[in-house]
């Protein structure tokens, strides 16, 4: 079948051309066009079964997505004759795509210049229920165009309601997208979505699948490239060079991802109280005195201010550096955290029939709870610093933890000391609400010491605190997302496209799950990267927690001594 013979009639013709051609320019929050019925359907039907049963998709899970995926069909060329027989269809469709007709459309529309005739970059995305794309924008390599081809059943209309949306983000800024999408392209068989890649400014997502088991999203999805080196002239590839040099374009999100430390900047902040008090003459660690354990009684379990346990405690986290304190607040503040965070999931609608699109204002409450971003680095709505309402429980409860607890605490952070044998130097930390459907971070770097300008530590200690209302089993799982990851990155992997490939986080340090009412201490080498997994909208709730990382130092001290 030539190209023509695939593509609806009339779609490459002139007129058709100066209408896309005009949404493309008219489109918002950024360029982009959908086009429909823009296959032959029964060409598509026969790509559709042979995707299905004639090719291999394998599970990824990273901290950007959850899908499954086949390999790169621009390499159909290389198959056996009989195994090419198996996709003929798929190899139509792929030529087809990247003919020279096709490839001159996709030009005149998007306005991008010539694109590569050599390279071909596809292919097959199967979203299940639970599989999703975080934000992002695209910018590896040398990719120009992006596209989406949707290939759902085509008997059986996929629903608005079954998720898998294509979702465009407005900028706040140059290369800073805001919280939430502006643009939802819901997904539609026959359907072509596309537009340019632009380093800091073509943020999209795709929106997790929530339809019942067996109804699938799938599609084509790939770029079209710039001009390669081996389609250029000699005076082209000098040109070429010359613009590089004079750029000014914003850092790919994938860049800003990588150099990321996470958020708002340590500060010196830690409460007043003597350190030194901490370690006696004999270099022996001191115990909590009497009035540290009774200021620490207050929220915190006794079982963990015993001196045996705490002993204990440490040499957990002498030999796995982490260590998970169950029940860590006494069970009556713990039960009044339950209590006001499953009301406001209640109230939310968390535990009812999870449907999509989500809601991006869910749990936005004016003056405590406000949205954070950006989204190509995280989402979740944070406790302000200042809450301005005493009628908010879920507010006013764990402002309590965060304030006089780890924020005011010296007692707090001598018992830190105590279990890790680190002694905290500067900190920074968040009350954070992940809502299910909607939240998430992706995996930040920590950071090197820097003796030139004093910044000298031996590490990040993290110590979260963190919560659940319902479904203690199925968090721990991991299968609804909500835990915390800490990985080494892959330096040998020379495709950024694939710098956290799902071996990686299998490989990883450490995974967290999320539980109620567990505090989590890990301390995070320079180089470690972490990440709380998208939590899905079938978890049973939101996960919550008082996270707080301080940049410690190591003291080395002999057993605990009781002041």
């Amino acid at each position: 079948m030539s190209a023509s013979a695939a593509l609806r009639r009339g779609l490459l013709s002139d007129e058709s051309i100066r209408g896309l051609r005009q949404s493309y320019v008219e489109s918002g929050p950024y360029k982009h066009v959908v086009i429909q019925d823009v296959f032959d359907t029964e060409l598509l039907r026969r790509v559709r079964l042979e995707c299905l049963s004639a090719l291999h998709a394998t599970y990824k899970e990273t901290d950007i997505y959850s899908v499954f995926q086949t390999g790169d069909l621009a390499n159909l060329d290389g198959l056996p004759e009989d195994e090419l027989r198996q996709v003929s269809a798929l190899k139509t469709l792929r030529d087809t795509l990247y003919s020279d007709a096709f490839r001159a459309f996709i030009e005149n529309v998007a306005g991008v210049g010539r694109l590569s005739p050599s390279k071909k970059d596809l292919s097959c995305n199967i979203y299940k229920p639970g599989c999703h794309l975080l934000c992002h924008d695209d910018v590896i390599g040398s990719r120009s165009v992006s596209y989406i081809l949707y290939l759902t059943d085509p008997d059986e209309p996929w629903r608005e309601d079954e998720g898998g949306a294509l979702e465009l983000y407005p900028v706040i800024a140059k290369g800073t997208p805001a919280t939430n999408p502006s643009v939802t392209i819901p997904v539609k068989w026959n359907q072509l979505a596309m537009f340019a890649v632009q380093p800091g400014l073509s943020f999209h997502s795709v929106a997790e699948v929530v339809a019942d088991e067996g109804r699938d999203r799938l599609s084509i999805s790939g770029w079209f490239h710039v001009l390669q080196d081996d389609d250029l002239t000699d005076e082209e590839r000098a040109s070429r060079q010359e613009r590089s040099n004079a750029g000014d374009a914003a850092p790919a999100s994938l860049e800003q991802i990588v150099s990321s430390t996470g958020g708002k900047p340590f500060a010196p902040t830690l409460p007043a109280g003597d350190d030194s008090a901490w370690v006696d003459d004999n270099g022996d660690v001191v115990f909590l005195s009497a009035d540290e354990v009774d200021e620490l009684r207050r929220f915190v379990n006794p079982l963990y201010l015993k001196p045996s346990v705490i002993m204990q405690a440490n040499e957990t986290f002498a030999s796995q550096a982490s260590i998970q304190l169950t029940s860590f607040l006494r069970d009556d503040v713990a039960d009044q955290v339950r209590d006001a965070i499953e009301k406001d999931d209640e109230r939310c609608g968390f535990f009812d029939e999870r449907l999509s699109p989500a809601v991006y204002d869910s749990g936005v409450v004016d003056g405590v709870w406000t949205p954070t971003g950006p989204p190509h680095i995280r989402r979740y709505v944070e406790l302000a610093e200042q809450n301005a309402r005493d009628d908010n429980e879920s507010g006013r409860v764990l402002q309590a933890l965060r304030d006089d607890l780890f924020k005011s605490s010296h007692a707090f952070r001598h018992l830190l000391y105590l279990i890790t044998s680190f002694r905290p130097v500067v900190e920074r930390g968040a009350v954070r609400r992940f809502r299910p459907g909607l939240d998430y971070t992706l995996a930040t770097s920590t950071p090197a010491p820097d003796p030139t300008t004093g910044d000298v530590f031996d590490g990040v200690l993290d110590a979260t605190l963190c919560f659940v209302a319902n479904g203690d089993d199925v968090w721990a799982s991991d299968e609804v997302g909500g835990f915390e990851c800490y990985m080494v990155p892959d330096d040998d992997n020379e495709d950024p496209a694939q710098y956290r490939a799902a071996a990686d986080v299998a490989d990883g340090t450490l995974s967290v799950s999320a539980g109620c009412n567990v505090l989590n201490l890990v301390l995070r080498p320079t180089g470690v990267m972490k990440f709380v997994k998208y939590v899905s909208a079938s978890a049973p709730g939101s996960r919550w927690d008082v996270a707080w990382e301080y940049r410690v130092v190591q003291d080395i001290a002999d057993d605990v001594a009781e002041a």
